[in-house]
């Protein structure tokens, strides 16, 4: 605002003739001001305000030059003369002075009303919030506070906004709430400020977006399978003269189990890219190790190849679930009522574009073609549901090949669309995708296609006859299992290769023939099982395999064009060797007098040939091949009895063995003792005429407590022969005279039996032999 003058200008001092201006104040309209003056720039005058009657309504007394307010402080009247005198003592000094005013500052009137905000207000959108402008006496320019209170709370500043228009607009941001209402007042430049302006209260939701609805489809998973080259050279080999294409770095698809090369590819020997990827086929990639490092390989002639890593795109044996096709588009649903990609409720969900800034997109892409191999020049005819936003202008069919990037094809009004596939070998993969667009130009979201596979070679397919859940075990019957089958390709002349795998081991060639286009090819290999493994002949194609887990046998048909038949798979479980099986139970059988007799059968699991071996104390008493389930009783000879010392724990063990040294044990416990022992020649001397007179001299020692009888006799070949005691004479050492003087038997015989009885010896009695004579 600017001071303006009123009234005349006041003056007084040296010569000049005083002037005192008289005016009137509306303090209600205007705000005033002295501004005093000198005409050296100092001095001081006496200032008085005066009525016409010379009262004095205010003194300030003596000031100085410069600008004083004037206050509405009721010792001025409004609406009355007022005069104001000057009174200088300063002598030369000339003094002036002016009264001034300007308008008094008034607030700003309150804002106008906002404009109605159009349509859902969703989270997250940009919206021009609007409301009418206020007015200000003294500016057109104002500033504007913002504040908005989120589901009913307290109100929060949004923004400030300087503008002079009369209707001010703001972009803002829709913050996450249920509920929102704005406010605004105006603010002048020297802070007054409006009355607040409250908007009417707005509903919040979630955004909505366009939703795809899809199957879900399993799919089997791969990994890379690392080995080393020299090691592995049945599955690829890299020859050191050989020239071969390099990429830097490989991508590899999970999903497909895929090795595509990436990067700028060049030319080469291995030994020059150390360190880069060859890609064979679909499924395997070479990367060369140091070029100092080859082997050779016994082909016909023999061929130097170079040393590296193979890396084999395996199946890792489990599924993942992805995106299967298309079931419906264009639901729409608030944001989080299905995933952005995901899973929900045994669907798959992909979210589109937002509802309020696209168009609803067209339905599923179909065809009546059933699968999604396609044959070169095959026509095939492409349907779709329009869109169900209104004002439709078009749909914008594209395709892609190779997955190399879309290009329009069409776009017109039409929900129907022809395609014939090319013929062109190198486009493998077309995809297929629409859009729609109304009349103010807005689209919709993409929906694709299935993506088709050109089948310009033809995959082979095979069938497997192996049954499915087999067992394999060292049992006669389980022990081998026949991979047989055929396999077919309507490509005459492609070499088809049968393969086959266990688990992610060494992959084998079962079989490889010429198609002819429609016979099918037998394919027919055992495979044995040993000792935990399986093996095609004498080749391992595992390591040890473990028991109670299901294994995978898979078997292919490859035709060397890059078609690979459906992998088929059987499931199978292994049993490991287990050893014969003893009948009856370890046992104690305490103390023995006499040589234990124990009936066994022996039984294999396997059916194997079972080797029995029977010891006692460790040592052999014999060994046999036993016939399975038959009985066999265990018995310690007289010879192997006799010396086992008494008193003391003696085992007796049987011990079954099959062909594959896998083995079991039963064991007997026992100590021998004795309170009699009786020793009798096993053969008796042979006499030409009835002996007549004996010596018998014992090497023994009786402790205190036991007893011996020592007997003889001559006719020794008798059923029943005459026992005659010489006891007394042997122990002093002297001759026996027989009395007996028949015989029965053809021959007269010798024969001496030793009875000895522990009685109630607490030591061992020792018998070391005897010594004698007879006549």
């Amino acid at each position: 605002m600017v001071w303006t003058p009123i009234g005349t200008k006041g003056q007084c001092g040296n010569l000049l003739s005083p002037i005192y201006p008289t005016v009137v104040f509306d303090f209600s309209k205007y705000d005033y001001r002295l501004n005093l003056w000198s005409n050296n720039g100092g001095g001081s005058l006496q200032m008085r305000a005066l009525n016409e009657n010379n009262y004095t309504y205010k003194d300030f007394g003596y000031i100085s030059p410069g600008v004083y307010p004037i206050s509405n402080d009721g010792l001025i009247p409004g609406n009355s003369l007022v005069t104001f005198e000057g009174n200088t003592f300063s002598g030369a000094t000339e003094f002036y002075w002016q009264l001034e005013q300007q308008p008094k500052n008034t607030a700003p009137t309150t804002p106008g009303v906002f404009t109605q905000l159009t349509g859902n207000l969703e989270i997250g959108d940009s919206r021009v919030l609007t409301w009418g402008g206020s007015t200000d006496a003294q500016t057109t320019t104002l500033t504007y506070v913002l504040e908005q209170s989120i589901d009913g709370a307290t109100w929060t500043g949004l923004k400030r906004v300087t503008t002079p228009s009369t209707s001010v607009s703001t972009e803002i941001t829709i913050p996450t709430a249920k509920t929102l209402k704005f406010r605004v007042k105006a603010v002048d430049s020297e802070g007054l400020e409006s009355a607040w302006r409250e908007s009417a209260v707005f509903t919040v939701t979630k955004p909505k977006y366009y939703w795809s609805k899809y199957n879900i489809d399993k799919v089997k998973t791969y990994f890379l399978k690392e080995y080393i080259a020299s090691q592995t050279a049945y599955l690829t080999r890299i020859y050191v003269n050989a020239r071969y294409t390099f990429y830097p770095s490989y991508t590899f698809d999970e999903i497909t189990g895929e090795i595509k090369g990436s990067g700028n590819p060049r030319d080469g020997y291995p030994r020059e890219n150390v360190g880069w990827y060859i890609i064979i086929g679909k499924i395997y990639a070479f990367k060369a190790s140091s070029s100092e490092f080859t082997y050779i390989v016994n082909d016909d002639p023999p061929q130097q190849c170079q040393e590296g890593i193979i890396y084999q795109s395996t199946t890792t044996g489990q599924t993942k679930d992805v995106r299967g096709s298309l079931i419906q588009s264009g639901i729409i649903a608030e944001e989080g009522t299905y995933p952005t990609d995901g899973q929900q409720g045994g669907y798959w969900w992909v979210r589109g574009s937002r509802v309020n800034q696209s168009i609803a997109p067209p339905g599923p892409i179909t065809t009546t073609k059933q699968g999604t191999i396609l044959k070169p020049d095959e026509l095939v005819t492409f349907t779709f549901n329009p869109s169900t936003s209104p004002n439709i202008k078009r749909y914008d069919w594209e395709m892609q090949y190779n997955e190399n990037g879309f290009s329009v094809q069409t776009n017109d009004i039409s929900t129907t669309r022809n395609y014939r596939t090319t013929t062109n070998k190198s486009f493998t993969k077309v995809q297929f995708r629409v859009r729609a667009q109304d009349t103010n130009n807005v689209y919709s979201d993409y929906i694709y296609s299935d993506v088709y596979v050109i089948q310009h070679n033809v995959t082979p397919t095979i069938l497997l006859n192996t049954a499915n859940n087999f067992i394999m075990s060292e049992t006669e019957g389980q022990n081998e299992v026949l991979v047989d089958g055929s396999a077919r390709d309507t490509d005459a002349n492609d070499n088809i290769i049968i393969k086959m795998q266990i688990n992610d081991g060494t992959i084998r060639n079962i079989q490889s023939a010429l198609s002819d286009g429609s016979t099918p090819i037998e394919f027919s290999k055992k495979i044995t099982y040993s000792n935990k493994r399986v093996y095609d002949g004498a080749t391992p194609l595992t390591n040890d395999l473990p028991e109670n887990v299901d294994h995978t046998l898979k078997v292919w048909a490859d035709d060397g064009q890059g078609g690979i038949s459906t992998v088929e798979e059987r499931k199978f479980r292994v049993i490991h060797n287990r050893p014969p099986v003893i009948s009856g139970t370890d046992e104690d059988l305490g103390e023995l007098l006499e040589t234990p007799s124990i009936t066994y059968q022996v039984d294999d699991p396997e059916k194997q040939t079972a080797t029995i071996t029977e010891r006692i104390n460790g040592q052999v008493i014999r060994t046999f091949d036993a016939e399975l389930g038959a009985e066999y009783k265990i018995e310690i000879p007289i010879e192997m009895w006799i010396p086992l010392q008494l008193e003391q724990e003696h085992k007796l063990t049987i011990e079954a063995k099959d062909s594959f040294g896998a083995k079991s044990t039963r064991t007997y416990t026992f100590t021998r003792t004795e309170d009699t022992i009786q020793l009798e020649l096993k053969n008796p001397f042979v006499t030409d005429i009835a002996a007549t007179r004996i010596l018998v001299t014992p090497d023994v020692y009786l402790p205190i407590g036991s007893t011996i009888v020592i007997e003889a006799c001559n006719n020794a070949f008798d059923e029943v022969p005459t026992w005659e005691d010489v006891t007394g004479m042997a122990m002093n050492k002297r001759g026996f005279h027989f009395t007996n003087t028949e015989k029965t038997a053809e021959q007269w015989g010798i024969n001496i039996r030793f009875t000895i009885n522990k009685g109630t010896a607490h030591d061992q009695v020792k018998f070391n032999g005897f010594g004698g004579a007879f006549d």
